[in-house]
């Protein structure tokens, strides 16, 4: 007696072959194999679409969306009995511009360095920020439209630090480093004896921030292999050093001095800069009287003489 379930059991077997072998079929390939009359017009952007690439020529391959319903009962719980989406026709975007942001700190800042960093997720956060920078040191960046007001002149700027500022992530790296001078093993053994640091091992935060800058090559489906064989050599484009000359002012204003400030209690604060230029920019707490000091002092002096 023949079950209900024999043309998806059929349909099942055939994409599984054809996933295993890799070989290309058409629609009516798969109609025939499976036996489904008319109800199969239903049944392929339903159940089986999604698990199939185009290969060109009418023809399609299983892909790799398969795999995770490659038995029997993952397929017949999972893709028959219901709709899923479980693969999609990508876009390729390719940019041939960045720049890569990696600030380099002890994991003790981490916690502090969220926080600072996720405020400014935050729409009136960012407006705020803004509002400190003077409007001519803005308008030198970003070229202000004819008779445009402040209000639509900080929310058009803000829209743009929207779409290119959308995140960041942080990976953790164990390090060793020299606390002193370079010395010889007795020397070193001396700082230690007397409770002080030579060697010192150090978990390392690593905060990283990825910006396009310009306008991406776009490739749309069906994509292969072949699309990664055509790219140009990277040209900076001068749409894309206008962009990368804004991302790194704006990362100054908006993040550079929210991660300084956080982390203020440090030595040094690293950050390599890749991309479309290499370099290492390096904070580094120097022992200088600042103008306040000065005052300060001349103060007390004056205080003491009048004493």
């Amino acid at each position: 007696m023949a079950s209900k379930f024999d043309n998806q059991q059929r349909a099942f077997g055939f994409l599984l072959d054809h996933f295993k072998s890799q070989e290309t079929f058409s629609k009516s390939d798969l109609q025939q194999a499976s036996g489904f009359g008319k109800g199969f017009k239903t049944y392929w952007p339903k159940h089986f679409k999604h698990l199939v690439i185009f290969a060109g020529d009418g023809k399609y391959r299983v892909s790799e969306a398969f795999r995770p319903y490659a038995t029997w009962n993952a397929f017949q719980r999972h893709i028959v009995s219901q709709v899923r989406r479980v693969a999609s026709q990508y876009t390729l975007s390719t940019y041939p511009n960045l720049l890569v942001f990696e600030f380099f700190m002890p994991l003790t800042n981490e916690g502090h360095l969220r926080t600072a960093l996720d405020a400014l997720f935050f729409k009136d956060t960012v407006l705020a920020r803004l509002r400190s920078v003077e409007m001519v040191n803005l308008e030198q960046r970003f070229a202000r439209e004819e008779d445009e007001p402040d209000v639509a002149y900080l929310e058009r700027i803000c829209s743009w630090v929207g779409r290119h500022f959308a995140g960041y992530s942080i990976s953790h790296v164990s390090g060793r480093f020299r606390a002193d001078a370079l010395l010889t093993l007795a020397d070193a053994a001396g700082v230690q004896a007397n409770l002080g640091k030579y060697l010192v091992d150090e978990t390392t935060a690593i905060v990283r921030f990825i910006f396009p800058c310009g306008s991406p090559d776009v490739r749309h489906p069906p994509l292969s292999p072949a699309h990664f064989e055509s790219f140009a050599p990277a040209v900076s484009s001068a749409e894309a050093c206008v962009d990368a000359e804004r991302i790194r002012w704006f990362f100054g204003v908006l993040f550079v001095q929210s991660i300084v400030q956080v982390v203020n209690g440090e030595d040094e604060v690293w950050m390599v800069e890749s991309g479309m230029q290499n370099r290492l920019h390096r904070w580094k707490v120097e022992s200088v009287e600042t103008p306040e000091d000065e005052i300060g002092d001349s103060a007390d002096d004056a205080g003491e003489e009048s004493d």
